[in-house]
């Protein structure tokens, strides 16, 4: 039992003996969130939880794997000494790379120091996140729209942004001038950065629809890190009567009515110009 006792002492003082007497007790950054191309100060809290003070101190972010660069000339920061029980902070300035792709990153930290002449290292993680808001622009593509029938309306979404999109959803709200006679919702999906998409929808536009009728919109999605966006647009549609598409030459006027009239005219006058060929044939016959 003492064996045990004295084997658990002796596991314990050496977990205390490899413990670091240095910690990372805070990370801030500013902003939270960099932009591709932005640029970010991180702020290191480095704590001295030993009993003796901590000397030659170094501290250094490992940005080989990550879409990061160093603002300034190094990634490296230098303390002469931390006192027992104190804090002091290490502040870097990174920027992300241009083509970086939004997401989370795990930036390795290793802090070197002296402690009574013996030179330990303590290595760490930070978390740093790329990401950008999303830029969507939404317009009616181009197509004749027309009173009294029912319309086939693609609605065109571009991602104008530097991040990808996610569960992009379009829905059109219903008008008084125009009813939706397809599903109100059309499923996009995915959306990348500097791409676009459509979605249709039938629209059946009444008699009395301005000509410049705005139709509402709402396009819900998520970005790279699952927040949910939502956002209206008021989308102008040109409308057109029968007759004015007609006068513009967008449409050609039916004219198959006015053939068939003609045709029938036409045998009309055929059969009495046979009927009156044959009375005056008779009566030519009656007096010979």
């Amino acid at each position: 039992m003492k064996s045990k006792i004295f084997g658990l002492i002796a596991c314990f003082l050496l977990c205390i003996s490899l413990a670091s007497a240095l910690t990372i007790n805070s990370v801030l950054t500013t902003p939270s969130q960099i932009a591709p191309g932005g640029v970010s100060v991180i702020e290191l809290g480095v704590e001295n939880n030993g009993e003796n003070t901590i000397t030659d101190v170094s501290v250094s972010l490992d940005l080989t794997n990550v879409p990061f660069a160093p603002e300034l000339s190094s990634s490296e920061f230098n303390f002469d000494e931390i006192k027992d029980g104190r804090i002091k902070y290490a502040i870097f300035k990174i920027r992300a790379l241009n083509d970086a792709a939004a997401g989370i990153y795990k930036i390795p930290v290793q802090v070197t120091y002296n402690e009574e002449g013996e030179i330990k290292k303590m290595s760490s993680l930070i978390g740093l996140t790329i990401n950008s808001q999303p830029i969507l622009d939404a317009s009616i593509e181009d197509g004749l729209l027309l009173k009294g029938s029912e319309n086939k309306i693609s609605v065109k979404i571009i991602n104008k942004g530097l991040s990808n999109v996610k569960f992009l959803e379009i829905e059109m709200k219903k008008s008084s001038y125009y009813s939706i006679t397809s599903p109100e919702r059309v499923y996009i999906g995915d959306l990348d950065s500097d791409d676009f998409d459509s979605g249709e929808f039938t629209v059946y536009f009444k008699e009395n629809a301005p000509s410049a009728s705005s139709m509402p919109i709402i396009i819900r999605y998520r970005d790279i890190l699952n927040n949910e966006h939502e956002k209206t647009f008021n989308l102008n549609a040109k409308v057109y009567s029968q007759d004015q598409a007609i006068q513009l030459g967008l449409i050609k006027r039916n004219n198959t009515f006015i053939y068939v009239i003609l045709v029938i005219a036409v045998i009309i006058i055929y059969i009495i110009y046979r009927r009156i060929k044959k009375a005056i044939k008779r009566r030519k016959e009656k007096e010979e």
